[in-house]
């Protein structure tokens, strides 16, 4: 069967992702399309560039997960670097990392913008990035067409590390429309952590889309982290987490799994991420096939129809 696939963003957390991707294919789904924020739109990515699941975890392994730690050149300077980068780099670590690191697996599979992954006039993928400028969500490639920019010849690279620029965290990405003026663009979660609305059309859905979430109870704060960087975290997740677990319907509810985090890592802690990719890659494999035993697509049309 046909499935689409929306994974939510998670930071190092969604290493799990790929446990989750494997148990689908494990499972004879065929994946259409995919969308994602942040750490989602890296995954969503991949699978739409064409790497399997055991290319994926090997990538993973091969990871320095804290070369995504790179500092600004201003927030390198001993003792007050990290507050004066906040002032003026409006982030403590280089953004640049990750579209550096996508471009070269982009790269890999002969990808490099939006042109590269049509089908039908449509992007396979679609990533999700706030434009705090404009105070609006963007799903991208699309919405580039309202900065005067062709969403056809805009790096992929680029849109993924626009989705991942956790605020004051990463930098942001500016984004500049056709006249020259400047947008800020970060993370999706912002604004839509789960947009497991984003295939949805009007009547019975042909085939599945499984939203991925990953199970994240605990609050940075909670976990005893007091410093101004999880504080600021805390501070945006917590109205985002709320009204999208407000938001999401019954139907929605039914289509999605959620990878059963135990805590045991936060979704910035890239310093400890490379001893936790077999955990939370088993952890998203468990989770998804669990599911997936329990699916019943005539049933989820019936509960579709229905509202």
């Amino acid at each position: 069967m046909n499935v689409d696939l929306v994974f939510e963003g998670g930071g190092v957390l969604g290493v799990s992702h790929a446990g989750a991707y494997k148990a689908i294919v494990d499972g004879g789904y065929n994946i259409q399309r995919c969308a994602g924020t942040s750490a989602g739109a890296v995954m969503a990515t991949l699978i739409v560039a064409g790497y399997s699941s055991e290319e994926i975890i090997k990538i993973l392994y091969s990871i320095d997960f804290k070369t995504f730690m790179k500092k600004t050149k201003t927030s390198k300077i001993f003792g007050i670097g990290k507050p004066l980068s906040l002032i003026f780099n409006k982030g403590v670590f280089d953004s640049t990392i990750v579209e550096t690191w996508m471009a070269a697996l982009l790269k890999d599979k002969g990808i490099r913008t939006f042109r590269d992954i049509m089908n039908n006039g449509e992007s396979r993928v679609k990533i999700i990035a706030a434009d705090i400028t404009r105070k609006k969500m963007i799903i991208l490639p699309e919405d580039l067409k309202d900065y005067g920019i062709d969403p056809l010849s805009f790096s992929v690279a680029k849109a993924v590390r626009m989705s991942c620029s956790i605020p004051f965290y990463f930098t942001p990405v500016l984004l500049k429309d056709k006249e020259d003026k400047e947008y800020f663009i970060v993370d999706g979660g912002l604004l839509s952590n789960f947009p497991v609305w984003i295939f949805d059309r009007e009547g019975i859905p042909r085939w599945p889309t499984f939203g991925i979430r990953v199970k994240d109870l605990e609050s940075e704060t909670e976990k005893g982290k007091k410093g101004i960087l999880s504080y600021t975290k805390d501070v945006l997740s917590a109205p985002l987490n709320q009204s999208e677990d407000n938001f999401i319907r019954h139907r929605d509810f039914i289509r999605t799994i959620i990878l059963d985090n135990d805590n045991s890592i936060k979704s910035t802690d890239f310093n400890e991420a490379n001893k936790y990719i077999n955990h939370l890659f088993t952890i998203g494999y468990k989770s998804t096939i669990k599911f997936i035993e329990s699916w019943d697509f005539q049933r989820y049309r019936r509960v579709f129809k229905s509202i």
